[in-house]
């Protein structure tokens, strides 16, 4: 027995065996799976609701675009998605004006074609940046991860986000004012960058913060220009109706991935999930802190930033995890560069995985998310701790 565990641990902690052509070939396998998963879901799940998140903004933006920009945020909005997808509660559309403008093309197109054409655009863009910070490769493992497919289906926007994030590690140290650029882009969803302005400061960045504040106030300026202050005052006033909405779970604390979600989940009251997320949040920022302090360079600070993002926003969706592509990627690049570190593959090669079996551990009253971002955190920082 204790030849075998000895034996074991041995092959996690150097993990040999997970060769470049090993995991190349496991995420083709992967990628068929998962393929083959979303061609029988008209008929094994005909009632999922693939691209229903896609809609809302969607929907928004053709009021944008008639001068409507107000009934985005109302029941106009709401009636819109039941036209779409029947009678059916629908969250409130929450996301601020500026964000509009990302889908004003996209609502020229018919539903249908332009959901083909958001995915396809923003898995590209996606695919890019996770490609540049592996200085190269197969693009399979990158489109394979599962947090892919989780994001694609729902239509969601967070294959744009790790391709803002993604683009600014990679631009960071050699262009801070692209980089800068990129991330002041993210104003469209500002729960994952309300983080930036304080690795930005910390690492003493003062260009790149520079140029995400001008961009973030043009791109505010340009919207009320462009939609109205109607907008605003719609965005304002769908706030509490969004926070009730998530709070109270209404989408299902499943599809959240952070540790408010994963308390109510288990059974936890409100109290004791927002002192819980409260507490993780105040030791992930202090991390944060202290590792960007370093400087270790552009990428392994934006690394960080997105790694520490997941526990830090309490409605962070299971859809939202495809941006630790970002720092899963950084991990690969540095230690294809420099050597892999003790359990490091292993570990890596687990995350990986995660998205694809949090949804049946969720199901079961397991929440994986939390201890995987934990996780992912403590690999980021290993890893700068080990940089030459």
């Amino acid at each position: 027995m204790r030849i075998l565990i000895s034996r074991t641990i041995a092959a996690l902690r150097d993990a040999h065996w997970l060769t470049q052509d090993r995991a190349t070939a496991f995420t083709r396998v992967l990628l068929v799976v998962l393929i083959g998963f979303v061609a029988i879901i008209p008929w094994a799940a005909p009632t999922m609701n693939v691209g229903r998140d896609f809609a809302a903004f969607w929907t928004s933006a053709r009021f944008a675009l008639d001068g409507r920009a107000g009934d985005a945020y109302g029941e106009p909005e709401r009636a819109a998605l039941a036209a779409l997808f029947g009678p059916g509660q629908y969250p409130p559309f929450f996301y601020p004006p500026p964000a509009l403008f990302l889908w004003l093309p996209f609502a020229l197109a018919p539903f249908a074609m332009a959901a083909v054409l958001w995915v396809t655009a923003t898995g590209a863009a996606y695919a890019t940046a996770i490609r540049a910070i592996l200085k190269g490769g197969s693009i399979i493992p990158i489109v394979s991860f599962p947090a892919v497919v989780v994001c694609a289906l729902f239509g969601q926007n967070s294959l744009l986000s790790a391709a803002l994030l993604g683009g600014s590690a990679v631009t960071l140290d050699r262009y801070p004012l692209v980089a800068g650029a990129l991330i002041g882009a993210l104003v469209y969803k500002p729960q994952l960058a309300f983080l930036a302005p304080l690795v930005l400061i910390s690492a003493r960045r003062w260009r790149a913060f520079a140029a995400a504040s001008a961009t973030t106030l043009v791109l505010i300026a340009g919207a009320t220009v462009v939609f109205g202050i109607d907008s605003w005052t719609g965005f304002f006033s769908a706030l509490p109706d969004a926070g009730a909405w998530n709070v109270g779970g209404a989408p299902g604390f499943d599809k959240f991935a952070s540790p408010y979600a994963a308390v109510r989940q288990l059974g936890g009251s409100t109290h004791l999930a927002w002192l819980v997320q409260f507490v993780t949040a105040a030791a992930a920022i202090t991390a944060l802190v202290f590792t960007s302090w370093r400087r270790p360079g552009g990428a392994a600070e934006i690394a960080i930033l997105v790694a520490t993002t997941g526990l830090c926003v309490p409605f962070f969706g299971n859809y939202d995890m495809v941006i630790f592509a970002v720092p899963g990627a950084w991990l690969i690049s540095e230690a294809v560069a420099n050597g892999w570190l003790p359990y490091e593959r292993a570990a890596l090669a687990a995350l990986y995985v995660t998205p694809f079996i949090m949804i049946p551990a969720s199901a079961l009253g397991a929440p994986l998310a939390p201890v995987a971002e934990v996780a992912l955190i403590i690999l980021v920082i290993r890893r700068m701790r080990h940089m030459p």
